[in-house]
């Protein structure tokens, strides 16, 4: 139990840290950004309460915030992002495994299904946080280019950091 937390409180302090000094300061032709940072969400177990998600989305997206000078544009699109993550993962979540608790992972779910899980929850994530930080369609090319890049990018982060995750636990 201690280590489980200490696990999560790890991964938390390493994708802040990530996050505001690496990936703030990459800027694919001006638009894409990657925000890794919602990996976090997604490797919670499975049998958490949903005010649990929207709680750590929140308190993650406001550190994210005070780093970022974005006020209250992670935090708003990280609780959302927590609050549909619990939905998702029940969709993605395969027949056999509904009842016992587990921590979503290429393992877990399967690659596919992982796949599908970090793309949604991370496109919810980065449409979110471009609407509410522009408030504005005016610009609707740049818009789509900023979070079709960033999503891209954010999705092979996270791909990247579960499959180095996971050949750690295999050993």
């Amino acid at each position: 139990m201690i280590q489980t937390i200490l696990s999560r409180i790890g991964w938390f302090l390493l994708l802040v840290a990530l996050q505001v000094f690496v990936f703030n300061h990459i800027h694919v032709l001006g638009y894409a950004t990657p925000m890794p940072y919602v990996f976090f969400l997604l490797i919670l177990p499975n049998d958490l309460p949903r005010w649990l998600f929207v709680a750590l989305g929140f308190l993650l997206g406001l550190i994210i915030d005070m780093f970022a000078d974005t006020p209250g544009v992670a935090s708003a699109s990280l609780c959302a992002t927590g609050l549909a993550i619990p939905f998702l993962l029940k969709a993605m979540t395969p027949s056999d495994k509904e009842e016992e608790v587990f921590i979503p992972s290429l393992h877990t779910l399967g690659r596919f299904r992982f796949m599908l899980f970090a793309a949604s929850a991370s496109l919810i994530n980065i449409v979110l946080y471009f609407v509410i930080e522009l408030f504005s369609f005016y610009n609707w090319e740049s818009l789509l280019i900023g979070i079709g890049g960033s999503w891209l990018l954010t999705w092979l982060f996270v791909i990247a950091i579960e499959s180095i995750r996971s050949a750690t636990k295999k050993k």
